[in-house]
């Protein structure tokens, strides 16, 4: 979106696990119910205790699984966070657009990270079609990173990077 002169983009990515959201909450429901036998035996007396802090993890783990990436671009800048259940957000790193020497669509057989002193992942799933990378200098050393960015986040990225960013039929 343009306004005032300004470029604001915003994209909430959901990370994808390999198995699926269904499986990760299974196998969390039946570990729950496996330890809340096992401490019937265990604890006796005490299981009502043990219950309400087996019922507190599985609360835990069940909403801080979710794992979700935010992207927000703003006239060059741009700016990844984590945000864990929804509700706990982590500023994972910022960089601006001159600080990035490329940008392409993510070969299928993956990208050689030799020479790079840190990868940030912060795709929808490792195997993501639409999954771009690029790579910046930044304060720590050069990055690279991982992204599933929409059409109006590559239009921003476009925008600001010109001949540095690869379109998807240059593969």
């Amino acid at each position: 979106m343009r306004a005032n002169g300004s470029t604001f983009v915003e994209q909430i990515v959901r990370r994808r696990r390999p198995g699926g959201e269904s499986v990760f909450r299974a196998c969390c429901i039946l570990a729950g119910a496996a330890l809340a036998a096992a401490s019937f035996f265990l604890f006796g007396p005490f299981f009502p205790i043990a219950l309400a802090v087996l019922a507190a993890a599985e609360y835990f783990c069940l909403v801080y699984g979710i794992k979700e990436y935010e992207y927000s671009f703003l006239d060059g800048e741009v700016t990844f966070e984590l945000i864990r259940g929804k509700r706990r957000r982590k500023r994972l790193f910022s960089c601006s657009c001159r600080e990035i020497s490329e940008m392409a669509p993510a070969p299928p057989g993956g990208v050689d990270k030799a020479g790079f002193a840190a990868v940030y992942d912060v795709s929808a799933s490792a195997s993501d079609r639409d999954r771009w990378f690029f790579a910046a200098e930044g304060t720590s050393g050069r990055m690279l990173v991982f992204l599933s960015p929409n059409e109006r986040m590559l239009g921003a990225f476009g925008e600001y990077l010109g001949r540095k960013m690869r379109s998807a039929a240059d593969k």
